[in-house]
C-alpha cells in the first residue's frame, strides 16, 4: 500500500505489530518515524501522530493530504516520457535548487519521481542536505492513482509534523499506541543509518530507549522495531 520505496519497510512484519496493539480508536497512534507509512496504512487508526525528521517526507505527505488533484497533475507532467540516465540527474538537480517554503508542491513531487525513479528505493542526502540518490534505471514513472487516493483518505484529519522523535515522544502520554521504526544499530561497517543526511548514533538508540520507557510509565503502549545486536540486546533487556 505504500506509494514509495522504503528501506525497511515493515509489511512483513504486520501480523506481529498489529497483534501488539489492541483496536481502539480511542487511542492515539503515533509514529516518530513514518518512513514509507506502511504500518500506518495496516493500522486504521483513524487518529494519529507522524512525525519524522526529513522533511522531504513530511511535505510528500502533507501535499497529498492537502494537494492531491494538484500532486497527480504534477508527477503526471513529468511522467510523460521514456527516462535515460540524463533526465534523471535533470530532474535530481531541479529538486536540488527547490525548497520546500514557497515550492513545496514542486518539490514533492519532483522527490516522489525520484524516488520511484531513483536506486532501490533508497532516500540520502550529503552532508550538505543535497539528495545524491544514484539512477536505479528504470525508464517509466509509475503513478498508482488507486495508492494516491487511499492515501489522502487515510491521512484526512491526520497531523503530519516534521519533527525528530524526541519532541514527538515528549508529546505522549496515556492512551496513546507508539511504534518506533528507527535508523536500525550497524550490524557491519557499512550498514546505512541515515535517511535525512545525519546518521542515527547508538547515543541517540539509548536516548530513544529512556524516552520510550518515560512514555510506558505516562500509560502509553510501546514497541520498537531494530537490528539484533549486542548493543540493542543490552539496551532492551
Amino acid at each position: 500500500m505504500p506509494i514509495i520505496k522504503w528501506a525497511g519497510g515493515k509489511t512483513k512484519l504486520m501480523p506481529f505489530i498489529s497483534h501488539h496493539y489492541p483496536h481502539d480508536h480511542s487511542c492515539r497512534w503515533v509514529e516518530p518515524f513514518i518512513g514509507g507509512g506502511a504500518v500506518f496504512l495496516n493500522m486504521f487508526a483513524q487518529n494519529a501522530l507522524l512525525a519524522d525528521s526529513n522533511p522531504d517526507l513530511i511535505n510528500l505527505y502533507r501535499t497529498i493530504q492537502r494537494q492531491k488533484t494538484n500532486f497527480i497533475n504534477q508527477v503526471q507532467n513529468l511522467a510523460d516520457k521514456t527516462f535515460v540516465e540524463k533526465d534523471y540527474y535533470e530532474m535530481r538537480d531541479r529538486f536540488n535548487k527547490t525548497c520546500i517554503s514557497g515550492q513545496s508542491l514542486q518539490r514533492a513531487a519532483l522527490f516522489y519521481s525520484l524516488n520511484r525513479l531513483g536506486y532501490n528505493g533508497m532516500c540520502r542526502y550529503n552532508s550538505e542536505r543535497i539528495y545524491s540518490v544514484p539512477w536505479g534505471k528504470h525508464t517509466e514513472l509509475k503513478l498508482d492513482l488507486n495508492k494516491i487516493d487511499y492515501l489522502s483518505f487515510r491521512l484526512s484529519g491526520i497531523e503530519l509534523i516534521t519533527a525528530g522523535f524526541e519532541e514527538t515522544l515528549a508529546a505522549t502520554g496515556e492512551g496513546d499506541q507508539i511504534y518506533c521504526d528507527p535508523p536500525y544499530d550497524k550490524t557491519s561497517k557499512t550498514s546505512f543509518v541515515s535517511y535525512d543526511g545525519k546518521p542515527f548514533s547508538q547515543s541517540d538508540h539509548v536516548l530513544l530507549a529512556n524516552m520510550l520507557v518515560d512514555a510506558h510509565r505516562k500509560g502509553a503502549a510501546v514497541a520498537i522495531s531494530n537490528s539484533l545486536t549486542s548493543f540493542t540486546l543490552g539496551l532492551y533487556e
